[in-house]
């Protein structure tokens, strides 16, 4: 049964100026801490990993981490464009099992036990062929350009579905260092650099859909494990339905309604934190 929660930091250029997508730094960090706050309450262990500037981040700010890593040191030398490289980082450096979330994961209740007990278990399906998923279709292209292509991916392409990785676990640790390696392979390669940096450098930053998200789609076929991931609802927007789940990716990030409602939840929940996070933005100027 999963019991921790870890979370990921990557900021290669360790900059305030590195939004993570939402309009303002002071929204991205109002975001962790109410994500980090809720993890805390259905978790045993929350360990974020970073470099050593992101955890002086956090722990200056008393989030409610229990463990902290710096593993991202290691990686500090990738292109900031493959961000979510650092997800896999924090993936394969797991003992035991474990689900990590994004930090625009809000989990307002426990998991279900199926996601808890799951061999691997994602957020939810991303269907090629619906509005909004369609840059699987476009990478592809750039994928079939590619002088470096993994032959496990290159030989079990799907042509359904990915699946978002807003929540990614389990207990087959094995799995997530073989997507890592899988990963690496592919958006490292320096014959493949000019292919994603000047060829398709206009879909440079939707890489990440492709080496994260397609690829564990790639290898959980290539093991014909589709009937043992568990998924909180194939459609996202059906989540809420169920379970009280929100998870704020994409341009909602940057929709004042709803950075609001965040800061409002965390202030009703730890005006502590709040504050902190607060003082830290206005002393900073962000």
């Amino acid at each position: 049964m999963i019991e921790r929660a870890v979370f990921s930091y990557f900021n290669a250029d360790e900059s305030f100026g590195n939004n993570c997508g939402f309009a303002s730094y002071r929204d991205f960090l109002t975001s962790t801490a109410l994500s980090l706050l809720l993890a805390k309450k259905h978790f045993k262990e929350v360990q974020m990993i970073s470099t050593n500037w992101g955890n002086d981040l956090f722990q200056n700010l008393e989030f409610p981490i229990t463990e902290y890593s710096n593993k991202l040191e290691n990686i500090r030398y990738i292109p900031p464009a493959f961000w979510a490289y650092g997800k896999l980082v924090a993936y394969t450096e797991q003992p035991k099992p474990f689900v990590h979330l994004d930090n625009d994961v809000f989990l307002w209740d426990p998991l279900p036990q199926r996601i808890l007990d799951a061999r691997l278990c994602f957020q939810s399906q991303e269907p090629f062929n619906q509005r909004g998923y369609h840059y699987y279709n476009i990478l592809k292209y750039c994928w079939e350009d590619a002088v470096v292509r993994p032959e496990k991916i290159d030989n079990n392409e799907v042509f359904d579905f990915a699946y978002n990785c807003g929540i990614c676990g389990g207990w087959d640790l094995y799995f997530f260092k073989e997507w890592r390696e899988l990963s690496a392979q592919y958006i490292f390669a320096l014959e493949n650099q000019e292919l994603f940096f000047e060829k398709w450098a206009p879909i440079l930053k939707h890489q990440n859909l492709f080496h994260e998200q397609y690829f564990a789609a790639c290898l959980i076929q290539a093991y014909k494990l589709r009937d043992q991931v568990e998924i909180l609802a194939p459609v996202a927007m059906d989540i809420p339905k169920t379970y009280k789940y929100s998870h704020i990716w994409g341009t909602t990030k940057t929709e004042g309604k709803w950075i609001a409602g965040i800061r409002q939840k965390l202030f009703q929940m730890d005006r502590h934190l709040y504050k902190k996070v607060e003082m830290f933005c206005i002393d900073r100027g962000l």
